[in-house]
């Protein structure tokens, strides 16, 4: 289970509302839901109000992370029972191939890996030679026109780019929080 599962497991088993929750720590029903769904996770100064009003403490919402945290470096009891011991029955011909096997594939995979990151590295550059110079307040991305790209499918498309939306209203903000709150989303 996740943080997310954990705070609507023990939200849950008290009988609380998203709404009722989000009141006790003071966010929107919106942000409980996107807790939950691991959409995002809760600042830390929100951490100590949500284990008061989940009346649980961190070992409890942070368990199955700290438990994977363990293994991290070491064989988890599924992995020494199929692996390591198996690996140990081996006769010295056939560690030697598993050995093999396992540095060769270790090799290709981070030959991948470095190749992925080269890639990203050059497509992060080819990005920024169509930025215009000078900082950026915002924090967005603005192309410069002449350098923009003459292909319209190589330029940038987000939802919050859209310019028809002159303004957002009350309705709008209700929906969207009701799609939030609804339970199978």
């Amino acid at each position: 289970m996740s943080l997310g599962s954990r705070i609507k497991e023990r939200r849950e088993q008290l009988n609380l509302s998203r709404n009722a929750l989000a009141d006790r720590i003071g966010v929107t029903s919106s942000a409980i839901a996107n807790y939950e769904n691991g959409i995002s996770s809760p600042k830390i100064e929100l951490m100590y109000k949500l284990f008061n009003a989940l009346e649980c403490d961190a070992n409890y919402l942070h368990q199955d992370d700290m438990n994977a945290l363990v293994y991290e470096n070491t064989a988890t009891p599924e992995e020494f029972e199929n692996i390591v011991k198996k690996y140990r029955d081996l006769d010295p011909h056939g560690k030697k191939m598993v050995d093999f096997t396992l540095n060769e594939e270790w090799e290709r995979s981070m030959a991948i890996a470095k190749e992925n990151a080269l890639k990203e590295k050059e497509n992060l550059v080819s990005v920024s030679k169509y930025m215009k110079e000078g900082e950026n307040k915002n924090n967005t991305v603005e192309f410069s026109e002449e350098l923009t790209p003459d292909k319209d499918y190589l330029l940038p498309n987000a939802a919050h780019a859209d310019e028809s939306l002159t303004e957002i209203t009350k309705e709008m903000i209700q929906a969207e929080e009701d799609i939030m709150d609804d339970e199978n989303f």
